[in-house]
Protein backbone atom coordinates (compact mmCIF):
# COMPACT_ATOMS: atom_id res chain seq x y z
CA UNK A 1 0.00 0.00 0.00
CA UNK A 2 1.51 3.03 -0.93
CA UNK A 3 1.81 6.02 1.55
CA UNK A 4 -0.81 7.97 -0.02
CA UNK A 5 -2.95 5.55 0.59
CA UNK A 6 -1.95 5.20 3.53
CA UNK A 7 -2.64 8.72 4.02
CA UNK A 8 -6.58 8.96 2.83
CA UNK A 9 -7.68 5.97 5.05
CA UNK A 10 -5.64 7.52 7.92
CA UNK A 11 -8.03 8.61 10.67
CA UNK A 12 -9.10 12.46 11.31
CA UNK A 13 -7.28 13.80 14.49
CA UNK A 14 -8.49 16.90 16.40
CA UNK A 15 -6.90 18.56 18.99
CA UNK A 16 -8.32 18.05 22.35
CA UNK A 17 -9.37 21.10 24.53
CA UNK A 18 -7.07 20.02 27.35
CA UNK A 19 -4.30 18.86 25.13
CA UNK A 20 -3.35 16.24 23.17
CA UNK A 21 -5.40 14.78 20.25
CA UNK A 22 -7.61 12.36 19.79
CA UNK A 23 -9.17 10.38 16.52
CA UNK A 24 -12.26 11.93 15.10
CA UNK A 25 -14.68 8.63 13.52
CA UNK A 26 -16.64 10.47 10.33
CA UNK A 27 -19.79 11.09 11.91
CA UNK A 28 -19.74 11.32 14.86
CA UNK A 29 -20.18 14.42 17.28
CA UNK A 30 -17.79 16.51 18.45
CA UNK A 31 -17.80 20.57 20.12
CA UNK A 32 -19.19 23.38 18.51
CA UNK A 33 -20.42 21.25 15.67
CA UNK A 34 -23.31 21.16 13.87
CA UNK A 35 -25.52 18.47 14.82
CA UNK A 36 -27.42 15.83 12.12
CA UNK A 37 -29.39 13.18 12.51
CA UNK A 38 -32.97 12.82 11.47
CA UNK A 39 -36.47 12.77 13.38
CA UNK A 40 -37.64 9.67 11.43
CA UNK A 41 -37.54 6.28 13.13
CA UNK A 42 -35.75 4.30 10.11
CA UNK A 43 -32.49 5.93 11.12
CA UNK A 44 -29.99 3.08 11.55
CA UNK A 45 -27.33 4.67 13.10
CA UNK A 46 -26.28 8.21 14.01
CA UNK A 47 -23.21 8.14 12.20
CA UNK A 48 -25.71 8.16 8.98
CA UNK A 49 -24.01 10.19 6.49
CA UNK A 50 -27.64 11.36 5.11
CA UNK A 51 -29.03 11.95 7.93
CA UNK A 52 -30.36 15.23 8.01
CA UNK A 53 -32.26 17.16 10.92
CA UNK A 54 -35.33 19.45 9.14
CA UNK A 55 -36.12 22.46 11.03
CA UNK A 56 -39.55 24.25 10.45
CA UNK A 57 -37.84 26.97 8.54
CA UNK A 58 -36.25 24.20 5.94
CA UNK A 59 -39.48 22.22 5.30
CA UNK A 60 -41.11 25.85 4.73
CA UNK A 61 -38.22 26.25 2.25
CA UNK A 62 -38.54 22.97 1.02
CA UNK A 63 -42.63 23.31 -0.02
CA UNK A 64 -41.82 26.54 -1.45
CA UNK A 65 -39.68 25.10 -3.71
CA UNK A 66 -42.24 22.63 -4.76
CA UNK A 67 -44.51 24.94 -5.16
CA UNK A 68 -43.01 27.01 -7.49
CA UNK A 69 -42.33 23.98 -9.56
CA UNK A 70 -45.58 22.69 -9.98
CA UNK A 71 -46.77 26.66 -10.67
CA UNK A 72 -44.24 27.28 -13.09
CA UNK A 73 -45.30 22.99 -14.95
CA UNK A 74 -49.11 24.42 -14.87
CA UNK A 75 -47.80 27.73 -16.61
CA UNK A 76 -46.40 25.67 -19.00
CA UNK A 77 -49.12 23.79 -19.74
CA UNK A 78 -51.76 26.69 -19.34
CA UNK A 79 -49.65 28.58 -22.00
CA UNK A 80 -49.55 25.72 -24.28
CA UNK A 81 -53.22 24.62 -23.91
CA UNK A 82 -54.08 28.85 -25.16
CA UNK A 83 -51.63 28.89 -28.12
CA UNK A 84 -53.49 25.29 -29.37
CA UNK A 85 -56.54 26.53 -28.69
CA UNK A 86 -55.63 29.78 -30.26
CA UNK A 87 -54.52 27.95 -33.64
CA UNK A 88 -57.49 26.09 -33.51
CA UNK A 89 -59.77 28.96 -33.25
CA UNK A 90 -58.01 30.99 -36.33
CA UNK A 91 -58.41 28.38 -38.57
CA UNK A 92 -60.99 28.19 -41.19
CA UNK A 93 -62.45 25.10 -43.19
CA UNK A 94 -65.39 27.25 -44.33
CA UNK A 95 -65.91 30.49 -45.12
CA UNK A 96 -69.41 32.91 -44.77
CA UNK A 97 -69.96 36.23 -46.52
CA UNK A 98 -71.57 37.50 -43.97
CA UNK A 99 -72.60 41.18 -45.17
CA UNK A 100 -71.98 43.42 -48.12
CA UNK A 101 -71.00 47.40 -48.55
CA UNK A 102 -72.57 50.16 -48.80
CA UNK A 103 -76.07 49.39 -48.83
CA UNK A 104 -77.26 47.43 -51.64
CA UNK A 105 -80.26 48.15 -53.76
CA UNK A 106 -80.13 44.54 -54.82
CA UNK A 107 -78.79 41.36 -52.86
CA UNK A 108 -76.40 39.29 -54.69
CA UNK A 109 -75.82 36.05 -53.50
CA UNK A 110 -73.14 35.06 -51.42
CA UNK A 111 -72.55 31.74 -52.06
CA UNK A 112 -70.70 32.52 -55.81
CA UNK A 113 -67.93 34.76 -53.56
CA UNK A 114 -67.72 32.01 -50.94
CA UNK A 115 -66.39 29.76 -53.39
CA UNK A 116 -64.00 32.10 -55.01
CA UNK A 117 -62.66 32.52 -51.03
CA UNK A 118 -62.56 29.08 -50.71
CA UNK A 119 -60.89 28.03 -54.07
CA UNK A 120 -57.54 31.04 -53.22
CA UNK A 121 -57.59 29.43 -49.56
CA UNK A 122 -57.55 25.91 -51.11
CA UNK A 123 -54.26 27.02 -53.10
CA UNK A 124 -52.56 28.75 -50.10
CA UNK A 125 -53.54 26.44 -46.97
CA UNK A 126 -51.21 28.82 -44.69
CA UNK A 127 -53.83 31.32 -45.04
CA UNK A 128 -56.55 29.62 -43.68
CA UNK A 129 -55.51 31.01 -40.28
CA UNK A 130 -56.96 33.83 -40.32
CA UNK A 131 -53.69 36.02 -38.69
CA UNK A 132 -51.65 35.20 -41.97
CA UNK A 133 -54.73 36.27 -44.27
CA UNK A 134 -52.85 38.50 -46.60
CA UNK A 135 -56.17 40.33 -47.94
CA UNK A 136 -54.95 42.53 -50.64
CA UNK A 137 -53.98 39.50 -52.32
CA UNK A 138 -57.44 37.55 -51.81
CA UNK A 139 -59.01 41.18 -53.11
CA UNK A 140 -57.25 41.14 -56.65
CA UNK A 141 -58.13 37.18 -56.91
CA UNK A 142 -61.77 37.76 -56.79
CA UNK A 143 -61.67 41.20 -58.23
CA UNK A 144 -60.03 38.65 -61.25
CA UNK A 145 -63.42 36.81 -61.68
CA UNK A 146 -65.67 39.60 -60.37
CA UNK A 147 -64.67 42.84 -61.49
CA UNK A 148 -67.83 44.52 -59.39
CA UNK A 149 -65.73 43.43 -56.14
CA UNK A 150 -64.34 46.70 -54.62
CA UNK A 151 -62.44 44.95 -51.55
CA UNK A 152 -62.89 41.73 -49.78
CA UNK A 153 -62.37 42.38 -46.03
CA UNK A 154 -61.91 40.00 -43.21
CA UNK A 155 -64.60 40.63 -40.43
CA UNK A 156 -63.83 38.04 -37.84
CA UNK A 157 -64.97 34.23 -37.36
CA UNK A 158 -65.72 31.57 -35.27
CA UNK A 159 -64.24 27.77 -34.52
CA UNK A 160 -63.40 26.38 -38.41
CA UNK A 161 -65.07 29.85 -39.77
CA UNK A 162 -64.08 33.11 -41.56
CA UNK A 163 -66.59 35.72 -41.63
CA UNK A 164 -66.23 38.13 -44.56
CA UNK A 165 -67.64 41.31 -45.58
CA UNK A 166 -67.76 42.50 -49.72
CA UNK A 167 -67.25 45.81 -50.76
CA UNK A 168 -69.46 46.35 -54.06
CA UNK A 169 -68.08 49.26 -56.70
CA UNK A 170 -70.69 52.07 -56.53
CA UNK A 171 -71.08 53.48 -60.56
CA UNK A 172 -71.01 57.04 -61.25
CA UNK A 173 -71.62 56.33 -64.78
CA UNK A 174 -73.03 53.80 -67.41
CA UNK A 175 -71.82 53.03 -70.97
CA UNK A 176 -74.34 51.59 -73.62
CA UNK A 177 -72.25 49.64 -76.18
CA UNK A 178 -73.83 47.09 -78.80
CA UNK A 179 -76.84 46.86 -77.04
CA UNK A 180 -74.74 46.13 -73.57
CA UNK A 181 -74.58 47.92 -70.77
CA UNK A 182 -71.23 48.74 -68.90
CA UNK A 183 -70.73 50.91 -65.81
CA UNK A 184 -67.30 53.12 -64.13
CA UNK A 185 -67.45 53.61 -60.68
CA UNK A 186 -65.15 56.71 -59.11
CA UNK A 187 -61.84 54.92 -59.56
CA UNK A 188 -62.38 53.85 -63.80
CA UNK A 189 -63.17 50.57 -63.10
CA UNK A 190 -65.48 49.02 -65.29
CA UNK A 191 -67.53 45.96 -64.82
CA UNK A 192 -70.98 44.38 -65.49
CA UNK A 193 -72.88 43.65 -62.80
CA UNK A 194 -74.28 46.53 -60.84
CA UNK A 195 -76.24 46.24 -57.44
CA UNK A 196 -76.82 49.95 -56.93
CA UNK A 197 -79.12 52.11 -58.13
CA UNK A 198 -78.38 52.82 -61.79
CA UNK A 199 -76.58 56.34 -62.35
CA UNK A 200 -77.31 59.28 -63.64
CA UNK A 201 -74.43 59.47 -66.45
CA UNK A 202 -74.94 57.78 -69.38
CA UNK A 203 -71.86 57.84 -71.28
CA UNK A 204 -72.29 58.20 -74.84
CA UNK A 205 -69.77 57.03 -77.70
CA UNK A 206 -70.09 59.02 -80.87
CA UNK A 207 -66.39 58.72 -81.69
CA UNK A 208 -67.14 55.11 -82.25
CA UNK A 209 -63.81 53.70 -80.57
CA UNK A 210 -65.50 51.73 -77.90
CA UNK A 211 -68.09 51.40 -79.86
CA UNK A 212 -65.78 49.00 -82.63
CA UNK A 213 -63.71 47.69 -79.79
CA UNK A 214 -67.08 45.75 -78.45
CA UNK A 215 -66.42 46.32 -74.86
CA UNK A 216 -65.91 48.84 -72.47
CA UNK A 217 -62.70 47.04 -70.75
CA UNK A 218 -60.84 47.83 -73.94
CA UNK A 219 -61.07 51.33 -73.88
CA UNK A 220 -58.71 53.25 -72.46
CA UNK A 221 -57.63 52.90 -68.63
CA UNK A 222 -56.78 56.21 -68.53
CA UNK A 223 -60.03 57.33 -70.10
CA UNK A 224 -61.97 55.14 -67.89
CA UNK A 225 -60.30 56.28 -64.94
CA UNK A 226 -60.32 60.12 -65.91
CA UNK A 227 -63.92 59.74 -66.57
CA UNK A 228 -64.72 57.95 -63.10
CA UNK A 229 -62.46 60.68 -61.11
CA UNK A 230 -63.96 63.83 -63.17
CA UNK A 231 -67.64 62.51 -62.25
CA UNK A 232 -66.95 62.21 -58.66
CA UNK A 233 -65.45 65.25 -58.34
CA UNK A 234 -67.42 67.61 -60.04
CA UNK A 235 -70.33 65.76 -58.22
CA UNK A 236 -68.68 66.46 -55.21
CA UNK A 237 -67.61 69.85 -56.23
CA UNK A 238 -71.22 71.62 -55.45
CA UNK A 239 -71.24 72.63 -59.05
CA UNK A 240 -73.88 70.47 -59.54
CA UNK A 241 -74.19 66.66 -60.82
CA UNK A 242 -72.90 65.72 -63.82
CA UNK A 243 -75.66 64.35 -66.04
CA UNK A 244 -74.58 63.43 -69.32
CA UNK A 245 -70.93 62.68 -70.52
CA UNK A 246 -69.94 62.36 -73.97
CA UNK A 247 -66.48 61.12 -76.58
CA UNK A 248 -67.07 63.70 -79.09
CA UNK A 249 -66.86 61.96 -83.13
CA UNK A 250 -62.97 62.07 -83.63
CA UNK A 251 -62.09 62.24 -80.48
CA UNK A 252 -60.51 59.36 -78.14
CA UNK A 253 -58.84 61.96 -75.56
CA UNK A 254 -61.29 63.93 -75.29
CA UNK A 255 -64.66 64.04 -73.29
CA UNK A 256 -67.50 66.61 -72.82
CA UNK A 257 -70.14 66.65 -70.02
CA UNK A 258 -72.97 68.68 -69.11
CA UNK A 259 -73.99 69.44 -65.41
CA UNK A 260 -77.75 69.61 -64.49
CA UNK A 261 -79.00 73.19 -64.50
CA UNK A 262 -76.62 74.39 -67.04
CA UNK A 263 -76.83 74.63 -70.49
CA UNK A 264 -73.66 74.72 -71.61
CA UNK A 265 -70.79 71.97 -72.54
CA UNK A 266 -67.61 71.36 -70.88
CA UNK A 267 -64.53 70.31 -72.83
CA UNK A 268 -61.92 68.05 -70.88
CA UNK A 269 -59.11 66.35 -71.90
CA UNK A 270 -57.78 62.96 -70.33
CA UNK A 271 -53.93 63.82 -70.19
CA UNK A 272 -54.86 66.82 -67.58
CA UNK A 273 -55.36 65.89 -64.05
CA UNK A 274 -58.97 65.90 -63.44
CA UNK A 275 -58.51 67.85 -59.43
CA UNK A 276 -57.04 70.82 -61.72
CA UNK A 277 -60.06 70.44 -64.41
CA UNK A 278 -62.66 70.56 -61.81
CA UNK A 279 -60.82 73.74 -59.94
CA UNK A 280 -60.20 75.72 -63.24
CA UNK A 281 -64.36 75.01 -64.14
CA UNK A 282 -65.45 76.44 -60.25
CA UNK A 283 -63.05 79.33 -61.09
CA UNK A 284 -64.62 79.76 -64.76
CA UNK A 285 -68.16 79.36 -63.78
CA UNK A 286 -67.93 82.16 -60.56
CA UNK A 287 -66.39 84.34 -63.26
CA UNK A 288 -68.96 83.64 -65.83
CA UNK A 289 -72.07 83.87 -63.03
CA UNK A 290 -70.80 87.77 -61.62
CA UNK A 291 -70.74 88.98 -65.13
CA UNK A 292 -74.01 87.35 -66.28
CA UNK A 293 -72.47 85.64 -69.01
CA UNK A 294 -74.08 82.90 -70.84
CA UNK A 295 -71.86 80.44 -72.70
CA UNK A 296 -72.25 78.03 -75.53
CA UNK A 297 -68.94 75.63 -73.94
CA UNK A 298 -66.38 76.23 -71.61
CA UNK A 299 -63.20 74.91 -72.84
CA UNK A 300 -60.73 73.27 -70.13
CA UNK A 301 -58.44 71.15 -72.31
CA UNK A 302 -55.39 73.46 -71.84
CA UNK A 303 -53.73 73.50 -68.62
CA UNK A 304 -53.81 76.83 -66.84
CA UNK A 305 -56.01 78.24 -69.28
CA UNK A 306 -59.99 78.20 -69.83
CA UNK A 307 -62.21 79.33 -72.77
CA UNK A 308 -65.45 80.15 -73.65
CA UNK A 309 -68.08 81.32 -76.29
Amino acid sequence: MSRLDKRKKAPKQIRHPRGGFQVQEEGTFRRSRTLTGSTSSGVKAAIEKKAELKSERIKKHALKKTRKSIAAVLLILLVSLSGIYYLVYQYSLSVEVASFSPSLKDTPSASVYEKTISDYLAVRPSERFRFALNQKNLSNYTQQQFPEVKNVTLEGGSIGKARFDIELRQPVARWQINGKQFFVDMTGESFEKNYFAVPAVNVTDRSGAVAQAGSATLASRGLLRFLGRLVALTNASGLGQVKEASLPPGMTREIDIRLEGRGYLVKTHIDRDPASEVEDLRRTITYLEERKISPTYIDLRVQGKAFYR
